[in-house]
């Protein structure tokens, strides 16, 4: 194999072993020695390729910002079909929680840290969503007074407190939240709050 693969492959290695690591510890507390351990190298080959544990922690950040554009640009793509389109953006986006989880992780522990390790991270964040409100104003199917801004953002973080709290809620309530029939129970009531705020919502 030529060394530019196994470069790259050190690499990946590496990236997944630190984004499992710091997901499950935080920047503070996660040990590069754990990730060195993990990915099968070692440890100053990790500062060779990234220079510091901050570095490799903002170059996660950085790769999980970058599945929710992914995501957003499936969002742009759905064809609107009317007020069952904003359904499908919160199914979509409960979707990507589900597959991501660490990504919801990383962002508790990154609030923790007042953002400041995301340094010049570029997303298209509520774009996806932000563009199916806007067709729906202009279909006149949602009222036109409509804040588009603010709607993306309550869709967001309505399905994010699905995943940011799971756990404390299910012990409180004494039933797995996380469980699938759960997750599009929780999934299938933000669609109808939303879709009844787009409808009729204050004028």
């Amino acid at each position: 194999m030529e060394q530019s693969k196994k470069t790259a492959i050190t690499k990946q290695k590496i990236l997944d072993a630190a984004e499992a690591e710091f997901s499950a510890n935080g920047l503070a507390a996660a040990r590069v020695d754990a990730i060195a351990k993990s990915a099968g190298v070692n440890k100053q080959l990790i500062y060779a390729h990234f220079g510091s544990k901050e570095r490799l922690y903002s170059t996660i950040l950085d790769i999980v910002y970058k599945r929710l554009s992914h995501y957003e640009d499936i969002i742009s793509n759905i064809e609107f079909s009317g007020i069952d389109t904003i359904r499908k953006v919160v199914l979509e986006y409960f979707n990507f929680l589900v597959k991501n989880p660490t990504y919801v992780r990383l962002l508790l522990w990154e609030n923790l840290n007042n953002a400041n390790y995301m340094g010049e991270i570029k997303t298209s964040l509520f774009s996806g969503t932000e563009n199916i409100l806007k067709k729906g104003v202009e279909a006149g199917v949602f009222r036109k007074n409509l804040d588009i801004e603010q709607t993306a953002m309550s869709i967001s973080m309505f399905c994010f407190s699905a995943f940011s709290n799971v756990h404390t809620v299910s012990k409180l309530l004494g039933r797995d939240l996380s469980a699938p029939a759960e997750l599009k129970k929780r999934a299938e009531h933000i669609a109808d709050v939303i879709t009844e705020y787009i409808l009729y919502g204050e004028n």
